[in-house]
């Protein structure tokens, strides 16, 4: 059975993120897909029916050979500790230890340890009650913002 691809994602000039079907999800260089390292990526089309991807007029990549190519990004993973690192940066520079936090939202201190230690996966109303008494939120943002 072939794999098929779900989105591609370009997230800069010289990069794309392509997802399939199998839940796997990969960065892309040009040199991953046999082009120039030093010209930007062409622009690149998802086949209609998910198997490739496809730029100019005969430049075809299968999914198959995709899943061989290219660097595993996890950003499920990669985002988590991205997020729990900031919350705990900003916790730092708001001079607030973690009891102070967890007292102002309710959250024991234990938790907090164990959520900015990437121990824990907490939920979107816990990460919301510990953001606002620092002055901050969430937000969501282009992946191509963030690489």
């Amino acid at each position: 059975m072939s794999n098929s691809i779900i989105a591609v994602i370009p997230v800069s000039s010289k990069r794309i993120v392509i997802w399939f079907d199998n839940g796997v999800s990969k960065r892309y260089t040009s040199e991953d897909l046999g082009l120039d390292s030093n010209e930007p990526l062409p622009e690149i089309r998802l086949s209609d029916d998910g198997s490739s991807i496809e730029w100019g007029q005969d430049s075809t990549l299968h999914a198959d050979e995709l899943l061989s190519r290219g660097e595993d990004a996890n950003y499920v993973e990669e985002e988590k500790r991205r997020l729990l690192k900031s919350l705990s940066e900003i916790r730092r520079g708001a001079s607030f230890s973690q009891t102070r936090l967890g007292d102002a939202a309710g959250i024991r201190q234990s938790v907090i340890s164990r959520i900015e230690g990437c121990e824990i996966s907490p939920q979107i109303n816990t990460l919301l009650k510990l953001l606002a008494p620092l002055g901050k939120t969430l937000a969501i943002v282009d992946l191509a913002d963030e690489e």
